[in-house]
C-alpha cells in the first residue's frame, strides 16, 4: 500500500488530506515546517500551504483555488500553486503578507518505518478500515540540501535533517498528543497518543517508533504494547510505553506554541496548538538497564488533550 501519494482525491465529500514536512537546519539555527493539503468540503473546497518557522514563531495559512492542486504519479509529485513536493525534494514559492518566500531543497533517500501486508503504515491492520483520521510516517529521517530565502534573508543548507508524515480522512482525533524529533546523529523518534472513534465508540490508542543506530523499536497499542504511564498538562506530557521487557519514557514540553488550522468534517475550521522547537527527553530501558538516553530542544510537539 503506497503511502506518499494521494489517498483521498477530489471526489470524496467532506474530507481532507495533508502532508507535514519539516526541515531542521541546526547549522543555521533554523527550523521550518510546511503543511501541504486540501479540503473537499462543499462549502470551502480548496488547497492550502501552511508555513511555520523558528525565527518568528508564527504561521501563515495560504489558501489556493482547488484547481491549483495537481499531482503526477510514478513518481509522485504534488503541486499546489507554484509549490512542489516529491520524494526527491520540494520547491517553495509563495508570499507571506507581501514577503516572498522562495525555497529549493533536495532530499536524500527516505528512512521509512518497517512495513508488511498487515502493517502498511503505523496504524497496522487498522489501515484497511475506514477511519476518521488515517496516519502514515513517510520518512523518519533524511538529509536535506538546498536554500531558502525569506524576504531579504537567505540561508544555504547542507545536510540538514528532514521528516515527513501525512494524515487523511475527515478530521483529527478528539484529543491527542504528538511529538517528533530527529536532530540526533543516529536517532529519530515519533510518538502519538489519541482518542479516536472506532465502531461508533471512542477508544484510546498510541504508537511510538524509535530509530536508533540502524535498529527500529516499535510500540503500538494495536500490536499489544502497553501504555504504562501517561500524564498531560496544558503544554506538556509524560508517557511510558513498554513491551517484552523494553520500556521507553518520554517527557515533552512545548516552547513558543502557535495555533495551526485543523480539519473538522473535512473543513479546515478548527485549530491545534503546535510547537516547532520544544524540549524532549527520551530514555530506553531493557531489562532494567538504560540503553539509550536522548534529549533535545528541537522537538515538534502537539498537545490537544483534556487534562
Amino acid at each position: 500500500m503506497r503511502q506518499f501519494e494521494i489517498k483521498v482525491g477530489l471526489d470524496k465529500k467532506a474530507a481532507f488530506e495533508g502532508w507535514f514536512t519539516k526541515i531542521d537546519d541546526r547549522a543555521n539555527g533554523l527550523m521550518i515546517s510546511v503543511i501541504w493539503g486540501y479540503s473537499t468540503h462543499k462549502d470551502s473546497k480548496h488547497a492550502f500551504i501552511q508555513f511555520q518557522n523558528s525565527l518568528h514563531h508564527n504561521t501563515k495559512y495560504i489558501s489556493y483555488p482547488i484547481d491549483d492542486l495537481k499531482w503526477k504519479t510514478d513518481p509522485f509529485v504534488l503541486q499546489i500553486g507554484k509549490n512542489e513536493l516529491s520524494e526527491t525534494g520540494m520547491i517553495l514559492d509563495f508570499e507571506l503578507e507581501g514577503i516572498p518566500v522562495r525555497g529549493d531543497f533536495h532530499f536524500s533517500s527516505f528512512s521509512p518505518i518497517k512495513n508488511s501486508f498487515l502493517k502498511p503504515n503505523i496504524m497496522g491492520w487498522l489501515a484497511y478500515f475506514p477511519n476518521e483520521c488515517n496516519h502514515s510516517i513517510i520518512s523518519m529521517d533524511h538529509k536535506v540540501t538546498g536554500s531558502i530565502k525569506i524576504g531579504n534573508q537567505s540561508w544555504e543548507m547542507q545536510d540538514a535533517r528532514g521528516y515527513i508524515e501525512k494524515d487523511w480522512g475527515t478530521g483529527f482525533p478528539k484529543e491527542y498528543v504528538w511529538v517528533q524529533a530527529n536532530d540526533w546523529e543516529k536517532s529519530s523518534v515519533a510518538f502519538s497518543y489519541a482518542t479516536v472513534p472506532i465502531l461508533g465508540k471512542y477508544a484510546k490508542g498510541f504508537f511510538l517508533v524509535l530509530h536508533h543506530d540502524g535498529k527500529e523499536y516499535r510500540f503500538t497499542s494495536i500490536e499489544g504494547s502497553k501504555l504504562a504511564d501517561f500524564n498531560v498538562s496544558n503544554d506538556s506530557f509524560r508517557a511510558t510505553v513498554e513491551k517484552k521487557g523494553i520500556r521507553i519514557t518520554l517527557k515533552a514540553k512545548q516552547t513558543n506554541p502557535i495555533f495551526l488550522a485543523s480539519p473538522v468534517h473535512g473543513e479546515m475550521k478548527s485549530h491545534i496548538k503546535e510547537s516547532l522547537d520544544g524540549t524532549l527527553e527520551l530514555v530506553l530501558v531493557i531489562s532494567g538497564e538504560t540503553i539509550i538516553s536522548l534529549s533535545t530542544h528541537r522537538a515538534s510537539i502537539d498537545v490537544h488533550f483534556e487534562t
